[in-house]
């Protein structure tokens, strides 16, 4: 009876998928149950569906598929014809032969082992059943339903062809006929091989595209949910299908790296090698390049170089080395690379020595930034050093910027030839919040460093010793003008306030613009502050002015001859403050006289009318010395398997500038939440 009442609810209420879980499940059993179980218990069928309010007039006629006297409605009665769905991706399959089951695949025969897997992974998938693998081999796959101990007989086996090569289902038994009695979130059979298929045509787009990502194209795609581990396996195993594996990787790089000298003449390739012993292969340590259009479009840049080092977060640690410059627009301008086992000191002197003599040569006045590692400072300190006295004065920077990912920070300044080494300023205030631990502090730091006037500097000194006196006698007691803008003297081009990770990204147009869209807008911006001043003349033939601003009411006096201006800001970004457009606008001079060539337009365009050459493939690569065995560093493999931990060290430059201070939502008060807070009432003991 209670067979009868539970197929009777569910044709009520067109449960189809259970109620076809429950035929497939008691198939053999079906008629006989509700024979017995219409005799057992002397039920009239007719009299029920009378006391429903359903009259015998109105029944539809009885046909061969109806069931004792449970009647079946006809648009549920012939699988076969009609198209029943209930869910794009839920596939109610009883095939019994291999010809369904194929059919429901799709295919008959496949390439390989690997695409008739990922078909039935798929399949199984969508119609949410669970297999296991009886035997894999190369030639073999052989896997069976999951739930086999509860009487599923479901099976399969496929082999290779060998005369075709094809990939086929030799044996089939089915169909499923287990039912699950757990609801989960993944899928067993939806393993990180299937997940690097799915998504290898998002990292041929994208490699650098997060799990998140990832994990949602799966879920809308498959509708289940992977775990974040399991997509992250996917994700590597996506990367080395697509790009090829860690140890290729090595092997080819010789090769690759000689190809890209031949067909970009100029390009500088040198490499630091171990030889194996009593074998003739070599293992990687160093390698460094610079490509032509670099080299020669430095000579067009501003003279700055900036330098920093990123891990390498993949089956190798190391670290990549990294020279950047800058050009007339205040875009970033890539010029040198390095991959090397460390941050050393050798590891950084060999890096700077492949700079200055394949990178600067024998230019002057070239401003190399860094960070002040430990690495740095020794290579530029040693003895006999091209970077020490007197050729060398030690000064501080500030500017931190991002370039696809990698933060560069503008921390020390090498000038060569005539150099002058300067310390970050973002850099040095970190150092000094460290040790007082005062936000207020910090900021009138960062203000004294950054002030271009001595008398702006002298007074935010005065407030810092009123404050802490202790603050400002560390402060002083670093050489003021390797920290300091008011007294560094004009070397460092305008860097210390220009923020990198603002600069103008538009395309140059050819619209007759004699300077970068940079200067311009900063001349425009000037000229309008300009209009407010007053001007008194004092030396009209050599262009000695005194200028008044009217908002402040504070005299600058510019010199035109001498090209100066007692606020310090020409000289820093080698263009003219507002101060010295007024007294221009007064002589009705050409301001563009005084702008920097750097900035003129000829000089960006030069900087970048080298071109690239494109790489061939493979097959046409030169042969030759390059044609060694490179092995990677065993010492730098990493033992744990993985996503490999962040190595960062965070301090105070990685808060957020302006990002809110979370508060204590008891207390208010910064530095613990309210778990921990100390004005949390207590509970009294009983």
């Amino acid at each position: 009876m209670h067979h009868i009442n539970a197929v009777s609810e569910l044709i009520q209420n067109e449960d189809l998928n259970t109620l076809f879980q429950f035929a497939a499940v008691n198939n053999n059993d079906v008629d006989n149950a509700l024979e017995e179980d219409e005799i057992g218990d002397e039920i009239d069928m007719d009299d029920e569906y009378e006391e429903d309010g359903v009259e015998d007039e109105t029944q539809t006629p009885r046909d061969e598929t109806s069931y004792g006297k449970v009647q079946v409605p006809s648009s549920y009665t012939n699988l076969e014809e009609t198209n029943l769905k209930i869910d794009d991706n839920l596939k109610l399959t009883y095939s019994e032969s291999k010809n369904d089951f194929t059919s429901e695949l799709g295919k008959d025969s496949y390439n390989d082992k690997e695409e008739f897997t990922r078909a039935v992974k798929l399949y199984s998938i969508k119609s949410h059943k669970h297999f296991e693998v009886v035997e894999s081999r190369a030639s073999t796959w052989c896997i069976r339903c999951k739930l086999h101990e509860q009487g599923c007989k479901w099976h399969l086996r496929a082999s290779k062809r060998k005369r075709s090569g094809s990939f086929e289902i030799t044996k089939y038994v089915g169909p499923h006929t287990c039912l699950h009695h757990k609801i989960t979130q993944d899928h067993p059979n939806l393993d990180a091989t299937l997940i690097a298929q799915e998504i290898q045509h998002l990292i041929k787009e994208q490699p650098s595209i997060s799990i998140a990502a990832l994990r949602a194209e799966i879920i809308d795609k498959l509708r289940y949910t992977p775990s974040y581990k399991k997509v992250w396996v996917g994700k590597q195993k996506a990367i080395e299908q697509v790009f090829g594996n860690w140890e290729e990787s090595y092997t080819i790089l010789p090769k690759f790296l000689h190809a890209l000298q031949k067909f970009n003449p100029g390009t500088i390739v040198e490499w630091c090698l171990m030889r194996k012993a009593n074998v003739d292969q070599f293992e990687f340590r160093r390698v460094f390049w610079a490509f032509d259009p670099s080299i020669n479009g430095f000579k067009h840049c501003r003279p700055v170089i900036s330098i920093d080092a990123t891990h390498l977060y993949g089956k190798y640690k190391g670290k990549m080395m990294i020279a950047m410059g800058v050009d007339g627009n205040n875009q970033i301008f890539p010029l040198a690379f390095a991959i090397v086992e460390n941050e050393s000191y050798a590891s950084w002197n060999w890096f700077l020595s492949h700079v200055k003599k394949h990178v600067v040569k024998d230019s002057e006045g070239i401003c190399l930034i860094s960070d002040r590692h430990a690495g740095i400072l020794k290579a530029v300190n040693e003895q006999g050093s091209p970077w020490l006295e007197p050729r060398g004065f030690h000064k501080y920077c500030i500017l931190k910027f991002h370039y696809n990912g990698f933060r560069l920070f503008f921390m020390s300044i090498i000038f060569i030839m005539l150099i002058f080494h300067r310390y970050c300023l973002r850099h040095f205030i970190n150092n000094f919040n460290d040790k007082f631990r005062n936000s207020k502090l910090k900021a009138l730091a960062y203000r004294a460093g950054s002030q271009n006037q001595i008398r702006k500097f002298n007074s935010i000194m005065e407030e810092i010793g009123t404050i802490n006196p202790q603050a400002r006698k560390w402060l002083e007691e670093h050489a003021l003008d390797k920290w300091t803008l008011a007294h560094d003297g004009g070397k460092r081009y305008g860097l210390l306030t220009t923020n990198l990770s603002e600069i103008f990204n538009s395309v140059l147009k050819a619209n007759g613009d004699v300077y970068t869209p940079h200067v311009a807008a900063k001349q425009a911006a000037l000229m309008s502050k300009a209009g407010a001043h007053s001007l008194r003349s004092f030396n009209r033939q050599k262009g000695i002015f005194e200028v008044i601003n009217q908002k402040g009411k504070n005299v600058q006096v510019v010199n035109l001859e001498a090209k100066t201006c007692t606020c310090g800001k020409w000289e820093i970004f080698k263009y003219p403050c507002s101060h010295v457009l007024s007294a221009c606008a007064k002589l009705s001079l050409n301001t563009w006289q005084y702008v920097n060539k750097c900035y003129s337009i000829v000089d960006y365009c030069a900087t970048w009318s080298s071109e690239f050459s494109p790489i061939p493939h493979e097959a046409y690569w030169p042969h030759g010395s390059s044609n060694v065995e490179l092995l990677p560093n065993s010492d730098l493999k990493r033992d744990k398997k993985g996503r490999p931990r962040s190595t960062r060290l965070r301090n105070g430059m990685d808060i957020k500038e302006g990002k809110k201070t979370n508060l204590c939502g008891i207390c208010r008060e910064p530095g613990h939440n309210r778990a921990r807070c100390p004005s949390k009432p207590r509970r009294m003991d009983a």
